[in-house]
């Protein structure tokens, strides 16, 4: 009989090195947007490196590890309800992956992310008119121009939900206890965290590396295909 630990494996690598490297560049974009000036083609080449991953992390979630699929975490709003009602009074959860509300995040948070960059697509460079979105040229310059600006307040929008991400992240940590940042850099969680008292362990299967590598190198050849279009 195998022996019981106390941690277990959640999250695959893939899903861990899509977040980190997601959170690192879009503080790139921030940053470089704000910069303006030298620094507008890393900008442009750090959208280009998000629309990657998150086409590669839609691919993902139908065909990566448990955790990673959508089927997994995407529950409906009578779910969240749910988890939530359960939440406020104190009743114990278990779930390996995301629960319902946070699953529910992370989908707004894609969105939220791909509308931006495909904004990032269409807009242009309204100081320089020298480093615009590879396929602004394709739109009349006034929609270029509103796409631009909507481009500009969507940032605030962002910025908003990845406050809201974060807070409930440290609000899990102090008040529930349960740390899901350190699990999205180790890729374990506590076993108490998942399974309930005289429960089973969640059967969770996990994809192989060269699928997930495939579908990256997929989803960099549609980038690059977008930018040729454009250019």
């Amino acid at each position: 009989m195998a022996q019981k630990t106390d941690r277990l494996r959640i999250w695959d690598l893939p899903v861990r090195l899509f977040h980190w490297c997601l959170v690192l560049l879009l503080c790139v974009s921030y940053f470089t947007g704000e910069a303006g000036g030298d620094w507008r083609n890393v900008h442009l080449l750090s959208g280009y490196t998000i629309l990657t991953l998150l086409l590669f992390r839609i691919a993902w979630g139908f065909v990566g590890s448990t955790t990673a699929r959508f089927s997994d975490f995407v529950k409906g709003p009578r779910a969240c309800i749910h988890y939530l009602a359960c939440l406020v009074r104190g009743r114990s959860t278990f779930e390996a992956g995301h629960n319902p509300a946070g699953g529910l995040m992370v989908i707004v948070l894609l969105l939220a992310v791909l509308t931006q960059v495909t904004a990032g697509l269409f807009s242009v460079d309204t100081d320089t008119a020298m480093v615009n979105g590879p396929l602004s040229g394709l739109l009349p310059d006034k929609w270029s121009e509103r796409i631009t600006k909507f481009h500009w307040f969507w940032v605030n929008v962002l910025l908003v939900l990845v406050a809201v991400h974060v807070l409930a992240a440290i609000t899990y940590l102090v008040w529930k206890r349960q740390n899901l940042i350190g699990a999205m850099f180790t890729g374990y969680k506590p076993r108490a965290d998942v399974v309930a008292p005289g429960g089973r362990e969640p059967a969770l299967r996990f994809a192989p590396a060269k699928l997930a590598l495939s579908l990256l190198i997929a989803a960099a050849a549609i980038v690059y295909f977008i930018v040729r279009v454009g250019g």
